[in-house]
């Protein structure tokens, strides 16, 4: 049976587009890449010498309007996501969409409204849901050795004096918005969490020549009974643990820049019955430390751990109907604890 090839336009070539999007849809089997859109001719001029067969536009609603396409790619700056959907959407084009979403969470809400309107699918693309650390992170979560987990936290950390357009506001820069929605989809996919249902969020610039936010401190409290505790900070000389899974038997973590998943956990059938001493006259003047469980510890290499592959996921969705491997419900979701990140703060509310 031959495989349906979806036709399919990219919009952007830049940071995302020209390193992950275009090269996937040259080699992908289920994609045929029509056309290309971006501002710059030499970035058109690049696409047409990898792939001689593209047409390359200037501008987007020339490119939809001249070309039949099943598909767009929209791998623009977020001030154009709105406009760009909106377009080919009434055009009877579907879309997968970069992150984050949209400039806001109205304008998220509209988007969502018009792909309700016209009936068509939409897709956004969260990158760390792929990657060989998370898949076999949930994949343990998910196994219950760990037991009921209680609290997730992710770090990134780095020094920046940052000074393109995701530096500044009137762009839909900072980092809640940039890095934000990565991580924050990450906690929620990780705790298997539909919602947060309380969210404390401090923003700060502290190195950023623009005027967003570069340091983020969020907390949130998830429909599950999860914390997710979330730091990303671009004036920082160090680092932690870049993610820490706790749970009432064992711990998961992975140290920034390794290639190696710690696991260290107990099986409660193993650990004896313990009994309380109510006396307020501690034996020995010792502090009671009933010692620590039989532990069990594993080093698990990303190395030999499969990726998810993002355009296959992808093409089971535009093409077969299959489930989204990201629904928009959820993407929803992360545009809502960003847009209340920035309602918290002063740097956004300014």
């Amino acid at each position: 049976m031959t495989m349906k090839k979806l036709k399919t336009g990219l919009s952007g070539l830049g940071r995302v587009g020209w390193p992950f999007h275009f090269p996937q849809l040259v080699k992908k089997e289920g994609f045929e890449l029509k056309a290309v859109v971006d501002m710059q001719d030499d970035r058109l001029a690049e696409a047409k010498e990898k792939a001689p067969d593209i047409h390359c536009y200037k501008d987007f609603n020339k490119m939809i309007e001249e070309e039949d396409l099943d598909l767009v790619v929209i791998a623009s700056p977020t001030g154009f996501h709105y406009e760009q959907l909106k377009k080919a959407f009434e055009s009877g084009v579907d879309v997968f969409l970069e992150k984050p979403m949209a400039m806001d969470l109205a304008e998220a809400d509209k988007m969502i409204a018009l792909k309700n309107q016209y009936g068509r699918k939409l897709m956004v693309y969260q990158p760390h849901r792929k990657f060989a650390h998370t898949v076999k992170a949930k994949e343990i979560i998910d196994s219950g050795i760990l037991g009921d987990i209680y609290m997730i936290k992710h770090e990134t950390s780095l020094f920046r004096f940052r000074s393109d357009w995701q530096s500044l506001k009137k762009y839909g820069g900072g980092m809640v918005n940039n890095y934000g929605a990565h991580f924050i989809d990450l906690l929620l996919y990780l705790s298997n969490s539909t919602k947060a249902v309380d969210i404390n969020c401090h923003l700060r610039r502290i190195a950023s020549v623009g005027d967003a936010d570069d340091v983020v401190k969020l907390v949130m409290l998830s429909d599950n009974n999860t914390i997710l505790d979330l730091d990303i900070n671009c004036a920082a000389a160090t680092s932690n643990k870049q993610l820490i899974v706790y749970g009432n038997y064992g711990t998961l973590w992975l140290d920034k820049g390794s290639r190696v998943l710690n696991v260290k956990h107990f099986d409660p059938t193993k650990t004896q019955g313990f009994t309380i001493d109510e006396s307020l006259a501690a034996a020995g003047r010792k502090y009671d430390f009933i010692g620590e469980p039989p532990w069990e510890e594993e080093e698990i290499p990303l190395a030999g751990c499969k990726e998810v592959d993002y355009y296959e996921k992808c093409y089971e969705y535009f093409a077969l109907d299959q489930k989204p491997f990201v629904d928009v419900s959820e993407t929803r979701e992360v545009m809502r604890i960003i847009q209340e990140c920035k309602d918290q703060s002063d740097i956004w509310r300014a």
